[in-house]
């Protein structure tokens, strides 16, 4: 893996989500991010690529990030991708799939060494991640194994809709920033400002 060179972010994200319905034992109803994220890259030039997948447990977790054998690490194409979105319900430093708990311990391993390489970020779309002493301890101790440049998140339960937003205004203006690593407080500064849902939800960047 190489360093990426100061100045605009590679237009790749990609995309862990839960079965949202499976949860919710609703079998028709099917929720997802993804097409926000295509409505988001669509306001791009060049447009924002989008690897999505959906998992549930751990074992599947690590079966993408795995440093060296997960599916993100050996494609070769994914190794300049600045934003990893993690798309789950939560609670301080844990996420929840519809089948399963993925706590600190588990999430630090999954994405250990993974900033070492290059510049990205790990965005936890989900509730109450960074909620309180347990979400501030994890997020120093995820920065600490990740080696990743900054995690984003909320300290709070959130609103679907509103969280929503608040992420597509982040991203909007990082892919857009011409140094989004040196502005990415900044960044978040310029969000909290602008957009008051943001502020009520928790929305937080830690930085490395």
């Amino acid at each position: 893996m190489k360093k990426t060179k100061a100045g605009k972010a590679p237009r790749k994200l990609v995309c862990l989500e839960t079965y949202w319905s499976d949860r919710q034992v609703q079998a028709f109803r099917e929720r997802s991010v993804r097409p926000f994220f295509e409505g988001l890259a669509a306001q791009l030039e060049p447009p924002l690529a989008i690897a999505h997948r959906f998992m549930d447990s751990p074992a599947q977790l690590a079966a993408y990030t795995r440093r060296r054998e997960g599916l993100l690490w050996r494609d070769p194409e994914t190794f300049d991708t600045p934003v990893y979105y993690l798309s789950f319900h939560g609670s301080p430093g844990r996420i929840h799939t519809a089948l399963a708990r993925i706590g600190p311990a588990a999430l630090c391993r999954a994405f250990a060494g993974w900033g070492k390489g290059y510049d990205n970020l790990v965005y936890f779309g989900a509730c109450s991640v960074f909620k309180g002493k347990r979400g501030a301890r994890f997020a120093r101790e995820f920065l600490k194994s990740s080696g990743c440049r900054a995690v984003v998140g909320y300290i709070t339960d959130v609103n679907w809709m509103d969280s929503m937003l608040t992420d597509l205004l982040f991203l909007r203006r990082f892919y857009a920033d011409p140094r989004p690593w040196t502005n990415l407080r900044a960044i978040h500064e310029s969000v909290l400002a602008d957009f008051a849902p943001a502020r009520t939800l928790g929305h937080v960047l830690h930085l490395k």
